[in-house]
Parts: structure tokens; sequence; C-alpha cells
């Protein structure tokens, strides 16, 4: 029996379908190995802000010092003072699209062709997205002047060499984060502290000293402003977690016949997570965050909505998707927070 072209073609043709899936590429849009804080932000810490163009909390900067020592019969004092500040985030707006002509090839072609184009637009909007998003929550607009792009970390969480609470209003910023003054209200601020080597001599020993000194617990139960309830994260770059690494493995000599073991690096039981745009940092940074007290806000209804395609007016064959969110960072309390930089 003679040889089966037919046969053969379609053997080869099932062999690269079951290696290869129809419509499958690979996904080369981007520099950024992983988004972290469209992962740990966006997508874990979203709270849904009602009414309004601006979202608000209170805080209370001070007690009113009234409790004094007392003899008999002494008259009463009197103290009165506002103790309370209202802190606000306005609401900033993000937009992104894809277009496609009905004329183009894969209309012609049809069905799965045209399934496949949108596919490809759809994912080329969503890495843009995705890749903006992630910039933005790892920084902060230019200056006060900036009223479209959303506040980021940088906002909150600001450098000062000096360790302590010193990490003030964001620069271009003289309102201070969330329009609160931390001149005028110095307990409006994060934690700070530079290091210049990673031991325990030095960055071990701040960061557990910093984990003490934003650890606040109230005596007097009340209300809090608490955004949810996700606890602990910490953050840096590859040089930072690489030393990181290293040390972990210097204490541990238990490796086995494994070259490099794939420990995890913890800080009081709290993963230490690479973030790969901090890589654009040159100062080295570590950030730990209490996500009780930080979140992105989002407008009811304005999360990841999707509209519907749409002729693009002039161009009658053109349609257009366009992918929109309404959302801002917030945090409630600076204090929680501290950085750490080279």
């Amino acid at each position: 029996m003679g040889l089966n072209y037919k046969d053969i073609d379609d053997a080869v043709l099932l062999t690269q379908n079951q290696l290869i899936e129809r419509g499958a590429f690979a996904d080369m849009q981007t520099d950024l190995q992983d988004y972290i804080a469209v992962r740990e932000m966006w997508e874990k810490r979203k709270k849904s802000f009602e009414g309004g163009l601006d979202w608000t909390f209170n805080a209370q900067m001070d007690h009113n010092h009234s409790t004094r020592s007392v003899g008999l019969y002494e008259n009463d004092g009197s103290s009165v003072g506002d103790t309370m500040k209202e802190g606000k985030a306005g609401i900033r707006h993000v937009n992104a699209h894809y277009i496609y002509d009905q004329r183009e090839p894969a209309f012609q072609r049809g069905g799965v062709s045209i399934v496949d184009l949108i596919k490809t637009r759809y994912t080329a909007m969503m890495v843009s997205w995705y890749e903006y998003l992630e910039s933005v929550l790892w920084s902060k607009p230019v200056d006060s002047s900036d009223t479209k792009t959303p506040h980021g970390l940088l906002m909150y969480v600001v450098k000062n060499a000096t360790e302590g609470f010193n990490g003030g209003n964001p620069a271009g910023f003289t309102s201070g984060a969330a329009e609160i003054d931390s001149t005028a209200y110095p307990r409006w601020a994060n934690w700070t502290a530079k290091y210049t080597s990673i031991s325990k001599e030095d960055l071990m020993r701040k960061m557990r000293k910093a984990a003490r000194k934003i650890n606040f617990r109230s005596m007097v139960s009340h209300a809090t402003p608490k955004l949810g309830g996700m606890g602990n994260g910490i953050y840096t770059n590859d040089a930072v977690i690489g030393l990181m690494e290293e040390t972990l493995e210097a204490n541990n000599m238990n490796l086995g016949r494994d070259l490099i073991k794939d420990d995890t690096v913890m800080f009081k039981g709290t993963p230490v997570i690479y973030a790969p745009k901090l890589d654009d940092d040159t100062t080295n940074p570590i950030y730990m965050l209490d996500w009780n007290w930080l979140a992105i806000g989002v407008m009811p209804g304005w999360e990841n909505n999707l509209s519907k395609p749409e002729p693009v007016p002039g161009k009658h064959l053109v349609r257009r998707v366009d992918l929109d969110a309404s959302l801002n960072m917030i945090c409630t309390d600076r204090r929680r927070q501290a950085v750490f930089y080279k």
C-alpha cells in the first residue's frame, strides 16, 4: 500500500494543533516580569467609596491635654480645642481603548480570524492598562498642579534620611498628603530610615525597630477608618531581595544537594516580595506597608467599565472599545507605614 499524503498532512496538522493552541501567541509586550502593585493593590485591595467628588476620612491629631493633678476645692480648668482634621482624596479617571477596522484582512477570512484579531487587540489594551497602573501606583503626580494622575504610594509613604516619623509632605504638595499638612500636624507622617548595608547590624535592626514603632494600639475603643483586613506587606527590588536571599542562605547551611535553595525571605512572618517596578529606584527601597489603612478607592460601577464597540466619528467602518475606571489611592493612617532606602 502506497503512502497517503493527505493522511500525513492531516497527522502533521493534528500534531501542530496539539503543540500550539489556535490563536496562541507569545506575550512580549512589556519589560515588567510581574505587576505587584496591580495584584496587591488593584486586584486585592479595592474599596468602594460613594457620594461626592472627594472621599473623606477623619483623623484625631491630638488629645485635649485636660488631665492634671488637682488639690481640694481647686477651681476646674477648661481646655477646649478642635483636635480633628479631615483628610480627603479626589477621584481620578483612567481610560484605555482599542480599535479595529471592519475591512481588515481578518474580517475577510471571518469567524476564528476575527476572534483572534479582537483578542490580540484586547490583550494589547489590557497590558497597556496594567503597565500604566503599575507605574502610577508606585509613584505620585509631580506636583499639585496635576489634577488627572491618580495618587500612588509615594504620595503617602515619603522617604527621609532621618530615622523616625519623618516622612512628611510629599514633594510638590505643600498642603500635604490627603490635604493634611504634616508641618502643622507632625503626627501625619510615615516612619523612615536610611541604611548603608543589608545586614543584621544595619537594615535588619532598623526594620525591627520600625515594626515596633508603627504598631500603634489604642486604649480607647472607637470606630476607625480601616480600609480592609489584609495585614502587612513588604516590597523591594531585585538588588535588595537578592542580598536578603544570600543572607538567608548564609544562615542556613543545611541546603542538601540543592545548589540554591529557594527559600522565601520572611520578616516577622511576612514575605518580602520582589516588585520589578522598584528596580527603577536606584535608592533600593524597602516598603513596609499596613494594608488595613491603605487601599485603592474606586467609584461604584467604575472599576473596570468595558464599553461595547462604538463607531469612531468620521470613520464609519472603524469601531472603538473603551475601558474606564474612576479611582485613587487613599491612606487613613500614615504612621502605620514605613520606608527604608540606601
